[in-house]
């Protein structure tokens, strides 16, 4: 009979949570950050890249309460709209968050193809 695994501890799924967060504040000079949608997952990930000195793009029609809180802050700016492949040319890091799964592949395939990370 297989073993089977144990699940990641808290305190290493914690420590993994926290690297991907230092990972997120790594500024990259002369590029931004893009967040494609405009719900609650995007603007968490949008806060989180806002702890950077990364600028921090929002690409979407639509924004949640969250998100129009950051750009009242000004710590995001925003396009009312959907991005297209010339907007992600100098970003270092995209994140898909549309709630559309053609869209977000659609933009995951774009970063992919300028070398972003998606």
């Amino acid at each position: 009979m297989p073993r089977e695994e144990a699940p990641l501890s808290r305190t290493t799924a914690q420590h993994t949570a926290k690297d991907r967060t230092r990972l997120l504040a790594f500024p990259r000079h002369g590029r931004r950050a893009v967040v494609v949608g405009g719900g609650l997952l995007a603007a968490r990930r949008a806060a989180a890249l806002t702890r950077s000195t990364t600028p921090v793009a929002v690409f979407a029609p639509v924004l949640c309460d969250e998100i129009f809180d950051l750009l009242a802050e000004r710590l995001v700016s925003w396009e009312n709209r959907w991005p297209t492949i010339t907007d992600l040319h100098d970003a270092w890091l995209v994140h898909a968050a549309t709630g559309d799964p053609d869209m977000d592949a659609r933009v995951c395939g774009w970063a992919a193809t300028l070398r972003t990370s998606a």
